[in-house]
């Protein structure tokens, strides 16, 4: 580092020595933080530097200053400078890990924070909100920086244009790399957002370029403009599932991003409401959004509506855009929802590549158009070129850049004023149609990548991933005593943990603080797992935050006579489990039989990505899934995806699955559940009860299966148009129920004939042959 003339630069070791250090730096010093783990160090750094000396704040080494606990950097002042830090085994104790204020007046401005990274730094509660980076002032820098894995609520960057101090801030935020955002089940999931709703108005002018987002998946929003004046150029989304969202606020430039979804469930692209903005040279690549996460929504709005809610499209225009092999784009989209019934106006569609080789549906219009104008686009779906009102004719060209396909064509473009250069950085002299004028590996842009943003000393994929399934050790366990709590504890995170035949005793209950499989040696002999407990109410595994249980083969025991009989046979934690699954495939589950237990519960405040069980039994239980302690009714749930497949459900006393969303919330995916070729005999034996009780879940799919001598007054009530029942058998059960445009079909109520002490369906069954595709209804075979 070279220091100006006369400049000090004082190394310090604790935060004692730095906040004396502090009190008397001057333009052109620099504070060095010696190496080592800085716990719990609240760090605020104040100076008054120059652009020819500005006053630094750096890592001894970079990447080798850790600040772990309860720790946090707030700067203000001028011309500031921080590098190299890295926080991570962490929270903040307040609002931001990373602030550019240090109090509600005290603002930085032309100050930069680069080369530091944010990892794993998570409040314990989901609902507990913060920020990482929170950008205040004027004429600030972020850039060089990575964040992965936030898992509570709230953006992982916000920028604040809220007072003369902050408005028309001409920020900039380049070359980042956002890591992983799993999932949050709820709203305050973004990984950016510019502005709030209460200044939506206000001109921000913040820039955001060259930055890569990869499986930033929070939310439906991965960037929420809620300014205005923004720019948002030549950032790559790969594999996202959300949109650039133009939420609130207008005059918005989107240009030269790549939007790369690979086939990816929910990649999105552009969601467009409000007005002014200017869309041009970006490449949407295999996206398979639809709805809010479309490749490009063009929203319906409310009428007289303010600025914060749903404000009218009009004035945009849409120009130079390659959609290659996506879902269809949407135009009014949110219609009948919110009264969202004002249709856009004075919009531009215009030189645009829309090609899809494998589907005739380019466009979904869900109200009327007239207020967009279609203008010199080339339409290419499965038959070839579209030939109608303001469309062109004209073919593409498959090429590559790199290991990236893109699509090209000579088709002639309308001259637009605002695109004098694709997305590459070529000019376009003889301008054509979609983002690239022509392929250029030296082309004067360099494509934001894994390889070209985040800090230079800091990698995900060296230090940040954790293990998959059966990616570890074999690791051979023996029957008895406390054997598999002690293997789990000392097991790697991918480990294979693999029982012999016979009994294991659990004392306590297992944490699963990894990602980790157990599993039968021998198949045939399945491993039974049994509790001795010296109190109640306890389960026997505890899955906690981005983990994953894999269990397979076993059989687990719940014994209800013992004196002290197992409530649960999984949990989630009680607080930080967020991101975590839990696979179960042919294992037998049964006599969980305590009052109120369940054969799964999830805490408040926790959210699984994946529960799946298939190829089990279950019977003998009080309850099965217990998904329901939300209830604050404002569209949060449990768990997104649960997969019930090739299972037997038998004597359960109340219900197969509880999942619960109260309210309603459309950043997430609502929750999914899918169930084939089940069995539920004898459930919910209580005319209060219900089989399967569902609230608001968005996916609901139900095939194949049967539901066989139930007291219950409801089956299931099913509701939306994404809830299905077909192809099942309901016998001495009550009729299942749809609502709102959901469908119950090709419903038999023979009663099911079985196979002595077995649910397989005998070879007399009338089942037989009635399921989808020509399979039986119940049990695979």
């Amino acid at each position: 580092m070279l220091l100006s003339v006369g400049a000090v630069n004082t190394k310090v070791s604790n935060i004692t020595q730095f906040n004396q250090a502090a009190k008397v730096i001057a333009p052109g010093d620099t504070i060095l933080l010696a190496n080592g783990v800085w716990k719990d160090a609240s760090f605020v750094f104040k100076g008054a530097g120059t652009k020819e000396k500005p006053i630094c704040l750096a890592a001894e080494t970079p990447g080798k200053v850790i600040l772990a606990g309860e720790s946090s950097l707030a700067l203000s002042g001028n011309w500031l400078r921080v590098s190299g830090l890295l926080f991570t085994n962490g929270r903040s104790p307040k609002e931001a890990v990373i602030s550019f204020r240090t109090s509600p007046t005290d603002y930085a401005y032309n100050s930069t924070v680069a080369q530091c990274a944010v990892v794993d730094f998570s409040k314990s509660y989901k609902d507990s909100v913060d920020h990482w980076v929170e950008l205040w002032g004027k004429n600030n820098v972020l850039e060089y920086c990575y964040f992965e894995g936030k898992t509570n609520e709230g953006p992982t960057l916000v920028v604040y244009p809220n007072d003369a101090n902050s408005i028309e801030n001409h920020h900039v935020i380049h070359h980042n790399y956002f890591g992983k955002r799993p999932r949050l089940g709820s709203n305050g999931g973004e990984t950016m957002r510019l502005g709030t709703s209460d200044v939506c108005t206000n001109s921000c002018q913040t820039t955001v370029i060259s930055n890569y987002f990869e499986h930033c998946c929070g939310e439906v929003e991965i960037i929420s403009n809620k300014s205005s004046d923004n720019k948002f150029i030549n950032n790559t989304f790969f594999e996202c599932e959300g949109s650039l969202v133009l939420r609130h606020g207008n005059n918005a430039v989107v240009s030269g991003n790549w939007f790369i979804g690979n086939d990816k469930p929910y990649s999105g692209g552009v969601r467009i409401i409000n007005a002014g903005h200017l869309i041009f040279n970006n490449f949407f690549y295999k996206l398979r959004g639809k709805e809010f996460r479309a490749p490009l929504a063009i929203m319906n709005a409310i009428p007289n509506s303010p600025p914060s809610g749903y404000a009218a499209v009009k004035n945009v225009q849409i120009s130079n855009n390659t959609f290659y092999d996506c879902t269809p784009l949407e135009f009014c989209a949110g219609t009948g929802f919110r009264n969202r019934i004002v249709t856009p106006e004075s919009t531009l569609f215009i030189n645009n590549i829309v090609c899809n080789p494998t589907s005739s549906n380019l466009i979904i219009a869900y109200d009327k158009t007239d207020g967009i104008t279609m203008h010199n686009n080339l339409m290419i779906d499965s038959s070839g070129t579209l030939q109608k009102e303001g469309m062109i004719s004209g073919q593409i060209e498959k090429s590559t850049i790199g290991n990236q396909e893109i699509i090209l064509s000579s088709a002639k473009a309308k001259k637009m004023p605002f695109v004098k250069m694709d997305i590459l950085g070529q000019q376009r002299d003889e301008a054509v149609v979609g983002a690239f004028q022509s392929k250029n590996e030296n082309s004067p842009i360099e494509i934001a990548s894994a390889a070209t943003c985040g800090p230079s000393w800091y990698k995900p994929s060296a230090e940040s991933k954790t293990g998959k399934i059966g990616s570890g050790k074999l690791i051979p366990v023996a029957a008895g005593g406390d054997n598999l709590y002690q293997s789990v504890r000392k097991a790697k995170s991918g480990d294979i943990l693999e029982l012999e035949p016979g009994d294991y005793i659990l004392t306590k209950s297992i944490s699963i603080d990894k990602t980790i499989s157990i599993r039968a040696k021998d198949r045939t002999q399945k491993p039974r797992l049994k509790m001795q407990l010296n109190k109640d109410n306890i389960s026997m595994f505890v899955i906690n935050k981005n983990n994953t249980l894999s269990l397979s083969d076993i059989a687990i025991d719940g014994d209800s006579k013992a004196k002290f009989p197992v409530k649960y046979a999984f949990t989630s934690a009680k607080n930080d489990a967020l991101g975590y699954s839990l696979f179960v495939d042919n294992c037998d589950i049964y006599d969980i039989n305590v009052e109120s237990g369940a054969i799964y519960k999830a805490y408040k405040g926790t959210f699984a990505d994946t529960i799946k069980f298939s190829n089990s039994t279950l019977k003998n239980c009080y309850r099965g899934f217990t998904l329901a302690d939300e209830k604050d009714d404002i569209g949060k749930y449990g768990a997104d995806f649960i997969v019930l497949d090739n299972c037997v459900f038998s004597n359960i006393t109340q219900y197969i699955i509880d999942y619960y969303r109260g309210g309603n919330d459309e950043s997430t995916l609502g929750g999914s559940l899918t169930i084939n070729h089940c069995v539920f005999d004898q459930i919910a034996m209580n005319e209060k009860q219900s089989i399967l009780k569902l609230t608001n879940i968005v996916n609901v799919s139900i095939t194949n299966t049967i539901f066989n001598n139930s007291l219950a007054k409801v089956t299931v009530k099913l509701s939306g148009v994404t809830n299905s029942m077909k192809n099942c058998c309901i016998y001495n059960c009550a009729t299942p129920k749809a609502e709102n445009g959901a469908t119950v079909e090709k419903i038999v109520s023979e009663k099911p004939s079985f196979e002595p002490k077995s649910f397989i369906l005998s070879q007399r069954s009338s089942l037989r042959g009635k399921g989808t595709g020509g399979t039986n209804i119940g049990l695979k075979q």
